[in-house]
């Protein structure tokens, strides 16, 4: 991740002004054991399958990827010049690590690995994902999906 004081000027100077949204009623749960968790990843980094048209920047649209979508076939497609995509070109698990996931599924420490990940474009405005959020949230509950590892890029 870039530190804030590396970034030139113009750009540190954008940031900085930029309204932090409020949301009301944040929905907030206590934490299930890790045993009975139904786990599914959310990125931000603006990631693809192959197939899929471009994520442009500003969209809310998120992207599904599956679970026997190939590693080869997961493009990142963040807008961002100030994205480090060292780390996914090595290795896609520091960015979607959807291996460590199955992993710990096949280790009995949590209950289930989702079929489906999903991905956003982070350079969105928060106010304008909520419907597509709520869309994906829809989604999720009819997998039965009981909690989700948000991926901050």
């Amino acid at each position: 991740m870039v530190k804030l004081t590396d970034v030139v000027a113009a750009e540190r100077q954008h940031l900085e002004g930029l309204d932090c949204p409020e949301f009301p009623d944040p929905v907030l749960l206590p934490p299930r054991a890790l045993s009975s968790s139904r786990v599914a990843l959310i990125s931000s980094a603006g990631l693809m399958k192959r197939s899929d048209d471009n994520v442009k920047a500003g969209t809310a649209e998120y992207r599904t990827i599956e679970t026997t979508t190939r590693d080869r076939d997961v493009l990142l497609n963040h807008v961002s010049v100030n994205f480090d995509r060292t780390g996914f070109a090595e290795d896609i698990n520091s960015v979607f690590p959807r291996e460590r996931l199955n992993d710990l599924k096949e280790n009995g420490v949590i209950e289930h690995a989702a079929k489906n990940h999903y991905s956003f474009m982070g350079a969105t405005a928060p106010e304008a994902m909520q419907a597509n959020v709520q869309e994906l949230v829809t989604e999720l509950k009819a997998q039965k999906i009981n909690t989700v590892c948000l991926l901050p890029v």
